[in-house]
């Protein structure tokens, strides 16, 4: 808010006569503001000010907030909001906490010094396609009151931002790379097509111009997943920038100002942070949250392998509303209602087929993988049946006409397959309101005359002025035999005279 003078230099300069756009211009001031305090009054900017006065919630950790920022001159405004989360379970707006931060490094004179650093833009890759990978060393305080420098490896879902990372307290090793890969890979449900490195001795020997000599290990984990590996030259932002970002976020949001015990709690802390932050917040280029464009991104991913020489590769997919599956960019169906009982399934490739599971390995159904892209694979056990229905319609009705309409119904679904129960139901109707008899009579003129239609056979009667009961005693109902004596019935002949004295009564 203004101070008082600004408030009463526009209400001067309006008393005179000048517009808002030539106060703003007098000014120096934003054309809102102007607009803000142009019919104000004096009592409301007096109440508005008494407002901003009041404390904020934010007081209560003023004294806690004012010892990170003496302690650690660095840190961020989100750092701040999200370390009220983690000690105090206490939770702001960003906003509220950026003007609450600003505003103590004003009064107390608590500077902050930031180092700029320009990136260029790249077109965003397909789904599923590209892993980055970097890493980053940090100086952390430890329980000990000394410093320990601790590694941290980064992962990123170049498409979705979606990040991984693992730290420890030694230089990693080619051994150290591949168990951290691996441990990605699970954290992701799957593997990309390619991973993008900096040149490094743990996973290449020489970059021999372009014949790329790799470690021992790293090389029998490339031919074990047949990921795709790229590596960057020195200085190349366009291939790599995303995931140096992504370490600055790593070292500058989670590592930066923490204290440092060992290797397992510091990865307990980081797989939270992870969840709550890192995944969790709004990206501020693409203006998407990552956790939610990983849920498609997981679809893209292919199937884990080269974790456990014994076991089959597997991967797990979120069933589709359709009830059906996404692997290698084509659709595979399950039994219906499985979206509704079974929302996430494994999924397990053997023999060129694939085995559809419960997350517990019980199976569900099983497909031959296709060989196309953008394909619809789906068993026919896997449709709502619609003929059994359909078929109790055709024969009910057909037993109404006395047998004597099959031709014609068997026309008009064949014919008239998606309409055929509309056209059943119009010909039931028919029967109710002009009887067998004359329906009959308009089902042989539709024959003769090739006219397959219940609405031609409506027409007809209506036309011919049908009414039921009409002709209805042509028709001979036959009758049925019954050879069981107990159901027959004898009657009692009584002579005439019997009936008259009950007359006369």
């Amino acid at each position: 808010m203004k101070e008082i003078k600004v408030y009463n230099a526009i209400h001067q300069l309006k008393e005179r006569g000048f517009k808002k756009d030539s106060v703003a211009k007098q000014l120096d001031i934003n054309w809102r503001t102007v607009d803000r305090y142009w019919d104000m009054t004096v009592e409301e900017y007096e109440s508005q000010a008494r407002q901003l006065k009041r404390g904020s919630q934010l007081d209560d950790y003023k004294d806690q907030i004012i010892l990170w920022l003496r302690q650690y001159p660095a840190m961020t405004a989100a750092q701040v909001g999200d370390w009220l989360k983690e000690h105090y379970k206490a939770s702001f707006k960003e906003r509220t906490v950026s003007r609450y931060v600003k505003r103590l490094r004003e009064e107390y004179g608590l500077k902050k010094t930031v180092t700029p650093r320009d990136y260029e833009a790249v077109p965003e890759l397909p789904m599923g396609q590209q892993v980055q990978v970097d890493f980053g060393q940090k100086l952390m305080p430890n329980v000990d009151g000394g410093l320990t420098k601790v590694y941290a490896a980064v992962f990123l879902l170049a498409r979705s931002r979606y990040k991984y990372a693992e730290m420890q307290s030694r230089p990693f090793t080619s051994v150290d790379l591949v168990r951290i890969c691996h441990n990605c890979f699970r954290y992701f449900g799957g593997m990309p097509q390619e991973m993008v490195f900096d040149q490094d001795s743990i996973l290449c020997v020489s970059e021999n111009a372009g014949d790329i000599i790799y470690t021992y290990e790293f090389e029998k984990f490339r031919q074990e997943t047949r990921v795709s590996i790229y590596l960057c030259r020195g200085a190349d932002p366009e291939s790599k920038g995303k995931i140096e970002n992504s370490v600055k976020y790593v070292k500058g949001n989670f590592l930066s100002c923490r204290m440092y015990s060992d290797d397992d709690i510091l990865n307990g802390a980081c797989l939270e942070w992870l969840e709550r932050t890192a995944n969790a917040k709004e990206h501020g280029t693409t203006k998407l949250i990552p956790a939610e464009v990983f849920k498609e991104e997981r679809e893209y991913l292919r199937p884990l392998v080269g974790l456990d020489e014994s076991s089959n590769p597997f991967i797990c997919r979120t069933v589709r509303k359709d009830n059906t599956i996404l692997y290698n960019s084509n659709r595979y169906s399950v039994p219906l209602g499985t979206y509704n009982t079974q929302p996430e399934v494994r999924l397990e490739t053997r023999d060129n087929m694939l085995y559809i599971q419960t997350v517990f390995g019980e199976p569900i159904c099983e497909h031959r993988i296709a060989t196309g892209r953008g394909l619809l694979i789906q068993n026919k056990s896997h449709t709502r049946d619609r003929t059994t229905a359909l078929d109790k319609l055709q024969d009910d009705l057909d037993a109404a006409l006395l047998g004597q309409a099959t031709d014609f119904l068997q026309v008009i679904r064949t014919e008239k397959s998606r309409y055929s129960r509309d056209q059943f139901k119009i010909i039931q109707s028919l029967i109710d309101q002009y009887g067998v008899a004359n329906v009959l009579e308009g089902v042989n003129f539709c024959m003769n005359n090739t006219l397959h239609s219940a609405n031609i056979l409506k027409d007809f009667l209506v036309h011919q002025g049908k009414t039921k009961g009409t002709q209805e005693s042509s028709v001979v109902v036959p009758a049925i035999p019954v050879d069981n004596l107990k159901y027959h019935v004898t009657t009692q002949k009584r002579p005439l005279e019997v009936y008259a004295q009950m007359g006369v009564r």
